[in-house]
Protein backbone atom coordinates (compact mmCIF):
# COMPACT_ATOMS: atom_id res chain seq x y z
CA UNK A 1 0.00 0.00 0.00
CA UNK A 2 1.69 3.12 -1.17
CA UNK A 3 2.50 5.98 1.53
CA UNK A 4 1.70 9.50 1.50
CA UNK A 5 3.00 11.06 -1.40
CA UNK A 6 5.27 13.56 0.42
CA UNK A 7 6.99 10.36 1.91
CA UNK A 8 6.85 8.46 -1.33
CA UNK A 9 8.08 11.94 -3.14
CA UNK A 10 11.32 11.53 -0.62
CA UNK A 11 11.59 7.89 -0.89
CA UNK A 12 11.45 8.24 -4.43
CA UNK A 13 14.43 10.91 -4.79
CA UNK A 14 16.61 8.92 -2.36
CA UNK A 15 16.11 5.74 -4.27
CA UNK A 16 17.21 7.83 -7.24
CA UNK A 17 20.22 9.49 -6.06
CA UNK A 18 21.57 5.88 -4.84
CA UNK A 19 20.68 4.64 -7.93
CA UNK A 20 22.89 7.45 -9.96
CA UNK A 21 25.61 6.91 -7.47
CA UNK A 22 25.65 3.09 -7.93
CA UNK A 23 25.65 2.93 -11.57
CA UNK A 24 29.13 3.90 -12.31
CA UNK A 25 30.20 1.73 -9.83
CA UNK A 26 28.24 -1.52 -11.05
CA UNK A 27 29.99 -0.62 -14.23
CA UNK A 28 33.40 -0.75 -13.11
CA UNK A 29 32.79 -4.56 -12.44
CA UNK A 30 32.55 -5.28 -15.94
CA UNK A 31 29.06 -5.32 -16.71
CA UNK A 32 27.36 -5.71 -20.29
CA UNK A 33 23.71 -4.41 -18.79
CA UNK A 34 21.98 -3.24 -16.13
CA UNK A 35 18.27 -3.10 -16.30
CA UNK A 36 16.38 -1.15 -13.17
CA UNK A 37 12.53 -3.15 -12.57
CA UNK A 38 10.01 -2.76 -9.30
CA UNK A 39 8.94 0.28 -7.78
CA UNK A 40 11.43 2.87 -8.65
CA UNK A 41 9.95 1.96 -12.90
CA UNK A 42 6.12 1.66 -11.85
CA UNK A 43 5.96 4.56 -9.79
CA UNK A 44 4.35 2.67 -6.69
CA UNK A 45 7.28 4.13 -4.22
CA UNK A 46 6.36 3.04 -0.74
CA UNK A 47 8.45 3.21 2.56
CA UNK A 48 10.11 0.14 2.02
CA UNK A 49 10.46 0.44 -1.56
CA UNK A 50 14.34 -0.52 -2.64
CA UNK A 51 16.23 -0.70 -6.29
CA UNK A 52 15.79 -3.85 -7.75
CA UNK A 53 18.21 -4.42 -10.99
CA UNK A 54 18.69 -7.09 -13.16
CA UNK A 55 22.59 -7.48 -14.30
CA UNK A 56 24.51 -9.25 -17.28
CA UNK A 57 27.65 -10.37 -16.76
CA UNK A 58 30.67 -12.72 -18.55
CA UNK A 59 31.02 -14.95 -15.34
CA UNK A 60 31.95 -18.42 -14.96
CA UNK A 61 31.15 -17.73 -11.11
CA UNK A 62 28.01 -19.71 -9.69
CA UNK A 63 25.24 -17.35 -9.02
CA UNK A 64 25.39 -17.26 -5.28
CA UNK A 65 29.10 -15.88 -5.61
CA UNK A 66 28.03 -13.76 -8.48
CA UNK A 67 25.96 -11.72 -5.72
CA UNK A 68 28.57 -11.95 -2.78
CA UNK A 69 30.82 -10.23 -5.45
CA UNK A 70 28.48 -7.33 -6.20
CA UNK A 71 26.87 -7.09 -2.63
CA UNK A 72 30.41 -7.05 -0.84
CA UNK A 73 31.66 -4.11 -3.77
CA UNK A 74 28.84 -1.76 -3.78
CA UNK A 75 28.53 0.68 -0.63
CA UNK A 76 24.52 0.85 -1.16
CA UNK A 77 22.90 3.09 1.52
CA UNK A 78 19.21 1.48 0.56
CA UNK A 79 18.06 -1.42 0.00
CA UNK A 80 18.95 -2.91 -2.99
CA UNK A 81 17.95 -6.57 -5.06
CA UNK A 82 20.68 -7.18 -7.96
CA UNK A 83 20.41 -10.60 -9.39
CA UNK A 84 23.64 -10.97 -11.69
CA UNK A 85 23.08 -13.32 -15.07
CA UNK A 86 25.57 -14.71 -17.68
CA UNK A 87 24.28 -13.13 -21.10
CA UNK A 88 23.69 -17.10 -22.31
CA UNK A 89 21.46 -17.39 -18.77
CA UNK A 90 19.46 -14.38 -19.74
CA UNK A 91 18.95 -14.78 -23.34
CA UNK A 92 17.59 -18.23 -22.37
CA UNK A 93 15.38 -16.98 -19.57
CA UNK A 94 13.90 -14.16 -21.36
CA UNK A 95 11.18 -16.78 -23.07
CA UNK A 96 10.98 -18.94 -20.45
CA UNK A 97 11.05 -17.22 -17.22
CA UNK A 98 7.86 -15.38 -15.94
CA UNK A 99 10.28 -13.26 -13.66
CA UNK A 100 12.91 -12.39 -16.21
CA UNK A 101 9.83 -11.36 -18.94
CA UNK A 102 7.57 -8.68 -16.15
CA UNK A 103 11.19 -6.94 -15.20
CA UNK A 104 12.06 -6.68 -19.01
CA UNK A 105 8.11 -6.05 -19.53
CA UNK A 106 8.37 -2.75 -16.99
CA UNK A 107 12.19 -2.79 -16.77
CA UNK A 108 14.11 0.09 -17.64
CA UNK A 109 17.57 -0.45 -19.48
CA UNK A 110 20.03 2.39 -17.36
CA UNK A 111 23.43 0.96 -18.76
CA UNK A 112 24.37 -1.39 -22.20
CA UNK A 113 28.09 -2.03 -23.29
CA UNK A 114 28.32 -0.39 -26.65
Amino acid sequence: MPIKTGLAEIREKELKNELERLIPEIIKLDVEKIILFGSLVTGEIHKASDIDLIVVKRTYKRFLDRLDEFYSQLNHKVAIDIFVYTPEEFEEMKESNSFIKRALNQGLIVYEKE
